[in-house]
């Protein structure tokens, strides 16, 4: 589990090291299936060269933004860009709040994206 505050800010997580293995989300893995419910937002995704499945999960979320729609002849998303960023409040950029969650951005090539504050990530293989 990766404390989100460790994360460095702007660093793509497409294109990431998780517990000393290196995953392309973007390139090597498409998106099955998003799932949210108590504040946990998983990723579910399948290697495209292997029977591998990886899940990357984020705990402690609130999703301030989501933008997904259906487009055809499409069944699986490519994860384009996820980073920690920062985020307007009240006239201010900030990069966390208060209770350690630290802010996120994700998009897929095909053009869904989302925003939410999250504490923690992991990866994990299934």
């Amino acid at each position: 589990m990766i404390a989100s505050i460790s994360i460095e800010l702007f660093k793509n997580l497409a294109q990431y090291y998780y517990d000393n293995q290196y995953y392309d989300f973007h390139n090597d893995y498409s998106c099955k299936k998003i799932f949210y419910s108590n504040g946990l937002l998983t990723f579910q995704f399948k290697s495209l060269i292997e029977d591998i499945w990886v899940a990357l999960t984020f705990l402690e979320v609130n999703v301030v933004m989501l933008n997904f729609f259906n487009i055809n002849r499409i069944k699986d998303l490519t994860l384009d860009n996820l980073y920690r960023g920062r985020t307007e409040i009240n006239g201010e950029l900030v990069e966390t709040a208060g209770n350690g969650k630290c802010y996120f951005y994700l998009e897929f090539y095909e053009g869904q994206k989302m925003e939410f504050w999250a504490k923690y990530l992991c990866a994990k293989k299934e």
